[in-house]
């Protein structure tokens, strides 16, 4: 009987320590899943093959837009276009150069003018590390504008890009509303995000290898933090001059939208950069 009792109770025990280590293990999953392998890519990276990038388990991609206030990064299209054929989540970067908060204005709105029209699933990112010559002040006041402009021009709320230094040393609090995508390279994990709780990206390499690009590449950890919302999908297509949004209907073909809408397939593939549709999808359609 004694025996019988201290095998229940052995046995109970057993049963705890197990739905624990389930409990532990599923945390661990969820958290790992919330994580996506990703790259950043540019002219830097040539001519590349996208569908040898995802077979590489590659599936998000943030490509860059552009410069400043006038250089179009000359792969953009071209990345874009191939990127979004593949069905990869992607989304577009700014190297930004600006001096002042005029020129933080001006360069928003040049970013601005690159990507409203094309399709992305990731949050459009300011990339601003050229701060030689500028006080702590002047950077963050630049950033706040340029930030604060964008998201007004987006209705999206946009994606601090920072290394981890400049994370520590430079960047306010009040900053830390916009998702962190980070730099420091060789580590498990950043040295420093500064005031910012998380990072929902971390660059943790520029020199990785990724099969379908020639030479090297910045190589990327994503959260689910860095896509945009649906909310933020519809009310920034409904709010774009001469634009809609419409959601893909089981059954539906090219054609069928062309004529709903009194347009052409061809406008339709040429806008939305697309060659095949399937129920769900959203596409962008001029009024």
């Amino acid at each position: 009987m004694g025996g019988n009792v201290m095998k229940e109770k052995l046995t109970k025990i057993l049963a705890v320590c197990f739905s624990f280590i389930m409990c532990i293990s599923a945390v661990t999953v969820v958290s790992a899943a919330s994580e996506h392998k990703g790259i950043d890519v540019s002219v830097w990276q040539g001519d590349i093959n996208f569908r040898e990038v995802k077979d590489d388990g590659i599936d998000y991609v943030y490509i860059r837009a552009g410069e400043g206030t006038t250089l179009v990064d000359s792969k953009f299209d071209r990345n874009y276009r191939d990127a979004r054929r593949e069905g990869m989540k992607l989304g577009f970067y700014h190297y930004v150069t600006a001096r002042d908060t005029r020129e933080a204005k001006d360069q928003a709105h040049f970013f601005y003018s690159l990507i409203k029209d094309k399709r992305q699933d990731l949050r459009p990112a300011m990339d601003f590390e050229q701060l030689t010559g500028l006080s702590k002040k002047e950077a963050n006041d630049i950033a706040r504008v340029y930030m604060d402009t964008l998201e007004k021009l987006m209705k999206i709320k946009p994606a601090f890009y920072s290394n981890a230094y400049d994370c520590e040393s430079v960047w306010e609090e009040d900053l830390t509303k916009y998702p962190l995508w980070v730099a420091d390279y060789g580590v498990e994990r950043p040295y420093s995000i500064g005031h910012w709780k998380d990072w929902s990206g971390f660059q943790y390499s520029s020199r990785g290898s990724v099969r379908g690009i020639h030479g090297h590449t910045d190589m990327d950890r994503f959260k689910d933090e860095l896509l945009i919302t649906d909310k933020e999908k519809e009310d920034a297509n409904c709010t774009k001059d001469g634009y809609l949004s419409y959601t893909v209907k089981e059954g539906e073909t090219l054609r069928d939208i062309a004529r709903k809408f009194d347009t052409t397939t061809r406008e339709l593939i040429k806008l939305n950069h697309l060659e095949l549709i399937h129920p769900g999808e959203k596409l962008i359609i001029r009024k």
